[in-house]
């Protein structure tokens, strides 16, 4: 019912940016394997989601950065070198990149009136709030945050520290990624459903075809 508008979305992704565009079906491979234990299968009903909404807020978490002007999307410097005012307008829109995802998002809901696509905005615009507080772009602490983006926030930011980005060159290993996401529990993540999501990471691995998993997945929609 929704694959088609999600297939689109993901296509306009990987024209403009296949950084993004692998990054997003990284994550989502992993929240698929997870949505298939019995803690992903508790998690996805406690967030009062469907595994569709799971699957489809991990693909679309970053989708509004194909709105980003190519000279931050593209930056290949690292980031401290990067001249001030570069750098200012780097973080001007990885702050409001969640925002931009959900408007994504929210026009289809808009076009439709079909609450799947306002259930999964609602946690892609939230998947970078602290859960102490001090995130963005609300400022949401605690429970406040929605399940969904607090799931999202941990795969997330688990493959953004395991893989290379434009810049930042060198990717952490899995041990010591796990690690650092375990020392921000309660702080950055979700304590209780962060101890069950880095017990699971291990067991899993990434495949090298994740083209052709995205093909399957989407015909489950």
């Amino acid at each position: 019912m929704y694959g088609k508008e999600i297939e689109q979305l993901l296509r306009d992704l990987a024209w403009i940016d296949d950084v993004t565009y692998y990054h997003c079906l990284k994550v989502t491979y992993l929240m698929s394997c997870f949505a298939d234990t019995p803690s992903g299968k508790l998690l996805i009903k406690q967030a009062w989601v469907t595994r569709n909404e799971w699957v489809a807020s991990g693909l679309l978490h970053d989708i509004g950065k194909i709105r980003w002007p190519r000279e931050i999307l593209f930056a290949t410097e690292q980031l401290k070198d990067m001249e001030n005012e570069k750098l200012l307008e780097f973080w001007r829109c990885e702050i409001e990149h969640p925002l931009a995802s959900e408007k994504v998002i929210l026009d289809f809901y808009h076009q439709t009136g079909n609450r799947f696509w306002e259930r999964i905005a609602k946690g892609v615009a939230a998947h970078h709030e602290n859960y102490l507080g001090g995130g963005y772009p609300y400022k949401l602490s605690g429970t406040d945050i929605p399940l969904l983006a607090r799931g999202i926030r941990i795969f997330d930011r688990y493959t953004t520290l395991t893989e290379v980005k434009r810049y930042r060159m060198q990717a952490k290993d899995q041990e010591s990624a796990l690690k650092e996401i375990r020392g921000l529990l309660g702080y950055e993540f979700d304590p209780y459903w962060g101890e069950r999501i880095l017990d699971f990471l291990p067991q899993v691995e990434l495949i090298s075809d994740l083209d052709a998993w995205l093909t399957e997945e989407i015909r489950k929609f």
